[in-house]
């Protein structure tokens, strides 16, 4: 009888290599598995998007939910030959934290050690005022002492990092009115 030689190709295991654990709102986060494959399929779960790469061995996804999620990823070798399953790993997104500042939101004109705080044992905090205010000290702090120097509508702004190293999506703004001071008169009644 003839003998047929039948080459039986491998199937590939494809591996991902990125950032297992993200913050909320987190963009161009990567995620890369072999190179020099063909037909790369990206799979994530509803809580990402994928902004570019699509096709290919790396990928950029836009983290939008916090809590588990998951990237995929299947190709097809140099034997044309694709993993019987796409990998998947679990991606942690950690939410957003939420900034609150406290403070007066109706002070008078140069008004001084006015405090503004906000939650205390975070890290990176970045405190910015409008013009028409005074930083006088705290930047970097939970905690900032301002002057309002103008009168008018003038706002605060703060953002920080927190325990999971996660920044507000945007920073948290405070809308103050500062008060024009009273000019007092006297009058006088003659008798």
């Amino acid at each position: 009888f003839p003998v047929t030689i039948v080459t039986v190709n491998a199937r590939p295991i494809p591996t991902i290599a990125g950032n297992l654990t993200t913050c909320e709102g987190a963009t161009n986060v990567v995620y890369t598995t072999e190179a020099g494959q063909s037909a790369y399929n990206w799979i994530v779960s509803a809580g990402g998007t994928i902004t570019s790469g699509t096709g290919t061995n790396s990928i950029e996804v836009t983290w939008s939910t916090p809590g588990a999620q998951t990237v995929s990823v299947n190709y097809n070798n140099a034997a044309g030959c694709a993993a019987a399953t796409a990998t998947v790993v679990n991606v942690t997104v950690n939410p957003a934290p939420v900034p609150i500042i406290t403070g007066n939101t109706s002070i008078c004109l140069g008004g001084t050690n006015t405090i503004y705080s906000t939650e205390s044992g975070m890290n990176n905090y970045t405190w910015t005022i409008s013009a028409g205010g005074t930083i006088n000290s705290g930047q970097g702090t939970n905690q900032v002492d301002v002057t309002w120097t103008s009168v008018g509508a003038r706002t605060l702004s703060v953002n920080y990092k927190d325990a999971n190293a996660c920044a507000a999506i945007t920073p948290t703004v405070k809308n103050i009115t500062v008060n024009a001071l009273p000019v007092p008169t006297i009058t006088s009644v003659l008798s």
